[in-house]
């Protein structure tokens, strides 16, 4: 009987239930599946990993987490964590179409490798040198040193003026009366001379001229060229005079160039075209804008005293050849000008009683256009500027 229960068994697990081998073998063949499950799941998903090309790098093993097997998590992508501090990161193990993207920590320093050609910077321009002018009689503008210097002049010559007789006046009260009254007396006369001579020579220099105003409707032609010229020089319109004689010539006179006064002959007018009258009133206009004008009225005033050797050394040398050039650089066509003084070169002698005769031109002769009148069969001096004969040569050759 024993025998067949040992016997009876094995027969029974391979077909019947109930036996205690039967269990056992069920139960140890229950564990075996349960166990492997989960590293077969897990190797499974290894080796599908492995059939895509992808191998998980940083797999974490959780211990037994599922199924008492092992656990590996991927993102799908790679992870490399290293003490150089750098960090892949793919989404799905796949690169994207832009290029990767590296960022190192270490050191401090960010370095992003993006596809595409270096952004180009702009360079700022160069700054432009600024336009000098060379001082001198060839400069084309009117310089500032120029005009500081006839202003200064202007000035010399009326505190000249009004020295001497103060001085003589406050000596002799001074000897007369007392040191206190003579000093008192020459600051008091030298003032009022000074301040005189100053507010009264434009007038004392127009009526030694002969000049008489000129009104629009007299001459129209003038009075648009001259207000043309003006806009161009950045001047205020000038009062405009006339000298009734036919020798053709020009100056400019005034206190300053805001009270300027423009004088001409009327043989001028009569003679000059609209060209050559336009490089007239430019090289007038371009005395104004130099202040010569301040310095012909004191030098005429004076002049009626010391006749045309001291006018001459009152007005500066070679100024006409200097307006020549800044009139004709203005009108931006020189042979205006040169027509101009080619015409006044062959204008008639002057008449007895006519403004530039020789006895009434010695004390103007150095503030007019044309200071030849009268000495054209001598030559020119050697170093003269301001020969009408040689200005007119230096302008042929523009």
């Amino acid at each position: 009987m024993a025998e067949e229960r040992t016997n009876s068994g094995p027969s029974s697990a391979g077909g019947g239930p109930g036996t205690g081998g039967g269990r056992n073998r069920n139960r140890n063949r229950n564990r075996s599946r349960g166990g492997n499950s989960g590293a077969a799941g897990a190797n499974g998903a290894a080796g599908a990993n492995g059939a895509n090309g992808n191998s998980p790098q940083g797999a974490r093993s959780g211990g037994g987490r599922s199924g008492g097997g092992q656990s590996n998590r991927s993102g799908g992508g790679q992870s490399n964590r290293s003490g150089g501090g750098q960090s892949n990161r793919s989404g799905g193990g796949q690169s994207r179409p832009g290029g990767g993207s590296n960022r190192n920590r270490s050191g401090g320093q960010r370095s992003s490798g993006r596809g595409g050609a270096p952004r180009a910077v702009a360079l700022a321009p160069e700054p432009l040198a600024p336009r000098i002018i060379e001082p001198g009689l060839g400069a084309t503008e009117v310089l500032p040193a120029e005009v500081a210097a006839n202003r200064r002049q202007a000035v010399k010559l009326v505190v000249l003026a009004a020295l001497v007789p103060a001085v003589v006046v406050g000596v002799v009260l001074g000897v007369a009366v007392s040191l206190v009254i003579g000093l008192v007396a020459f600051v008091v006369v030298g003032f009022v001379l000074a301040y005189g001579l100053w507010r009264m020579a434009p007038r004392v220099a127009l009526r030694q001229v002969g000049a008489v105003p000129l009104r629009t409707r007299d001459n129209a032609r003038l009075f648009n060229v001259t207000d043309g010229l003006c806009a161009t020089f950045g001047l205020r319109m000038p009062d405009l005079y006339v000298v009734y004689d036919a020798v053709p010539n020009a100056c400019a006179l005034g206190r300053d160039a805001g009270s300027a006064a423009l004088v001409v002959t009327s043989g001028l007018l009569e003679t000059m075209g609209p060209i050559e009258l336009e490089g007239v009133i430019a090289h007038e206009l371009a005395h104004v804008k130099r202040h010569d004008n301040a310095v012909s009225v004191i030098a005429l005033t004076l002049a009626r005293f010391g006749g045309s050797g001291l006018l001459r050394r009152c007005v500066e040398e070679n100024r006409e050849y200097r307006a020549d050039v800044i009139g004709a650089s203005a009108v931006r066509f020189p042979r205006g000008l040169l027509d101009a003084l080619r015409l006044m070169e062959r204008a008639p002698a002057p008449a007895g009683n006519s403004v530039f005769s020789p006895s009434r031109l010695a004390a103007t002769r150095y503030v007019w256009i044309d200071p030849s009148v009268g000495l054209r069969d001598r030559p020119a001096p050697i170093g003269n500027l301001d020969d009408t004969s040689v200005r007119a040569a230096a302008l042929s050759e523009w």
